[in-house]
């Protein structure tokens, strides 16, 4: 009877993941891409069918693009330390967003330039001010990065307009997609990004792999992110020479039954169809929002009219790690607190919010038992 709004941090699993991650430790594993033995050769081909998969998800022109790391934070931070040692220079500026997630801020501090980060300011209704956007460009400026999807307030941003700004000026772009990926369909080659970042356990997916989508100049430019087997043409002591493309980024033995599991999760999702997903969990969002609103004790925080399904709200005079314990007393899981975005909560002047955030698996009656539970939760904190 569990009622699970909290997909935004990580979705629960489906039942073919399961079980083709079961298949793979269970009848199929060994290690990859070095046994000359049948064991290997076959999870071999399925891993590398694997990244095929994942490549026509996000349509991409092609598989080699696609670099598979621990998680989507991994996928930036490589990202970070590449741009650091091959293309940034000191003083140089990247624009970020104040709706970006601790995983797209904290790895441009550990960059061993000295950069500059520009934060756009947000608007009322929780989007980003893209007049102040343009204003902050200029010839420092050396990357755009910013989330698809803000995983506090579920604001989308306008990546057209986006778009538009960093062909004008010629200016690189990240996407942390991890948001925006379980949710809605993307399509990379529209997009047009750099660099996007996603994480397979947002998926449906198993935990412990992200993706990492790269544009070829870049595999061509950076040098390698960790040093290991797999990664390299020819090692002696005193030198070693690298494998070229996506491979160079892949160093020791990968996540293998990670990614067999994913494949099976984007399966499952492309059986449902994104946009299916996306209207139901709407649905039940816009149902949520206009029953909380009839609160008169509810502060209910970014109302952009491009969102997802994401819900943050704090009830006057209660904490919000308060509602979340005693929502779990009803077998009710929200997230509480900051969310890994303490600048935006700095900006509104928050310390954290409650958060409500829907998947395939909610249901019109777990919002109906989640309001009624808040009722008499209200007349506990009153």
């Amino acid at each position: 009877n569990l009622v699970f709004f909290d997909t935004a941090a990580s979705a629960l699993k489906v039942d073919v993941m399961i079980e083709a991650t079961k298949n793979c430790y269970a009848y199929e594993y060994s290690n990859i891409h070095r046994g000359m033995y049948e064991l290997s050769a076959n999870l071999s081909k399925k891993y590398e069918d694997s990244r095929i998969t994942v490549s026509q998800f996000i349509n991409s022109t092609s598989n080699q693009n696609i670099i598979f790391t621990k998680n989507a934070t991994e996928g930036i931070n490589l990202v970070s330390s590449c741009l650091s040692n091959n293309y940034f220079k000191d003083n140089d500026e990247i624009i970020i967003s104040y709706l970006e997630h601790h995983a797209n801020i904290v790895p441009w501090h550990l960059s061993n330039k000295k950069i500059n980060i520009v934060p756009v300011k947000i608007n009322q209704f929780g989007e980003i001010d893209y007049q102040d956007l343009i204003s902050k460009i200029n010839s420092k400026t050396k990357l755009i990065s910013l989330t698809h999807m803000s995983n506090v307030t579920g604001t989308l941003i306008d990546f057209t307009r986006i778009k538009e700004l960093r062909k004008k000026y010629n200016i690189p772009l990240l996407v942390d997609g991890c948001q925006y990926v379980p949710h809605k369909k993307l399509d990379i080659k529209d997009l047009d990004p750099d660099f996007y970042v996603f994480s397979a356990h947002k998926l449906y997916g198993p935990s412990g792999l992200g993706i990492l989508y790269i544009k070829d100049k870049w595999l061509d430019l950076f040098s390698p992110y960790q040093g290991g087997g797999s990664m390299i043409k020819d090692v002696e002591i005193n030198k070693s020479t690298y494998a070229s493309g996506f491979e160079k980024f892949e160093a020791g033995t990968p996540p293998i039954a990670q990614v067999i599991g994913l494949s099976a999760s984007l399966d499952f999702l492309n059986n449902l169809d994104l946009d299916v997903i996306f209207k139901h969990e709407m649905f039940l969002h816009d149902y949520m929002l206009e029953k909380l609103k009839s609160f008169n004790d509810i502060d209910i925080y970014g109302n952009s009219k491009s969102k997802g399904a994401i819900i943050s709200f704090n009830i006057k005079n209660a904490h919000y790690n308060d509602v979340a314990l005693l929502l779990d007393k009803k077998n009710i899981a929200i997230r509480s607190g900051h969310h890994c975005a303490q600048p935006l909560m700095k900006y509104l002047d928050l310390k954290g919010t409650a958060r409500a955030s829907f998947g395939v698996y909610n249901s019109q009656n777990d919002v109906d038992y989640f309001i009624e539970s808040l009722k008499s939760i209200i007349k506990i904190l009153k």
